[in-house]
C-alpha cells in the first residue's frame, strides 16, 4: 500500500531538502503540474517520488537539461557551459604551473 502525503507533508520534505515554500506554493505546483497529485475530496495526495522527481526538474533549471526549452536555449546554455569549463581548465592549467615551479618541478 502507498503512503501518499498531504500538502502540508508535502511542504515539510521540500524543507528538508531547503526548498523555500509554504503550502500555497504546493497547491500552486500540483495546479501547474509540477506535482503529480491525485484528489481526495477537496485535499490533494501526493507519492513522495513525486515529489522528488519535481526536486530533480528543480534542479535542472537554468540548464541545458530544464523541461520544456527549445533546442536554440538548450544549445546556448551549452556554449556559455563550454566556456566556462574552458576558462576552469585554463585556471586550473596556471594553478598547476605555480604549484610546479614553488615546488621546482619542471612542468610537464
Amino acid at each position: 500500500m502507498i503512503d501518499y502525503m498531504t500538502i502540508s507533508e508535502t511542504a515539510q520534505l521540500l524543507h528538508s531538502y531547503e526548498i523555500e515554500c509554504d503550502e500555497s506554493d504546493v497547491r500552486q505546483w500540483i495546479t501547474e503540474g509540477k506535482i503529480k497529485a491525485s484528489k481526495d475530496g477537496n485535499n490533494y495526495l501526493v507519492d513522495e517520488p513525486d515529489v522528488l522527481d519535481f526536486l530533480e526538474d528543480l534542479s535542472k533549471v537554468g540548464s541545458a537539461y530544464e523541461k520544456g526549452i527549445d533546442d536554440q536555449t538548450k544549445i546556448a546554455r551549452l556554449e556559455k557551459e563550454i566556456k566556462e569549463l574552458h576558462k576552469e581548465v585554463e585556471q586550473l592549467e596556471c594553478e598547476k604551473l605555480n604549484l610546479e615551479l614553488k615546488l621546482g618541478i619542471l612542468p610537464f
